[in-house]
């Protein structure tokens, strides 16, 4: 039986419990699919508020129908780092 093979007969419990949460997230088959293309490296999932380049364009093309502190606490930033980014957008 090959690899491809043996991969179709996982199920959750079979996978290390760090895993899991993908599987239970993202479905087992994005769990199988994962292994299968990326099985041996190591990946660190970004929390939305490290996407700079998405959190800037968020703010320029938000900032006109949308108040400052509204998206600020969208962000979980101040207004004070909401106007920094701006400023930076703008230059």
């Amino acid at each position: 039986m090959r690899n491809e093979d043996i991969i179709e007969l996982l199920e959750e419990q079979d996978l290390p419990e760090h895993f899991q949460i993908v599987a239970e997230t993202c479905g087992i088959e994005t769990a199988r699919i994962l292994i299968k293309e990326l099985g041996g490296i190591t990946v660190s999932i970004p929390m939305v508020n490290s996407l700079r380049s998405l959190i800037e364009r968020y703010i320029k093309e938000n900032i006109k129908e949308i108040p400052i502190k509204k998206i600020a606490r969208e962000l979980g930033m101040n207004e004070r780092a909401v106007g920094n980014i701006l400023r930076k957008t703008k230059k």
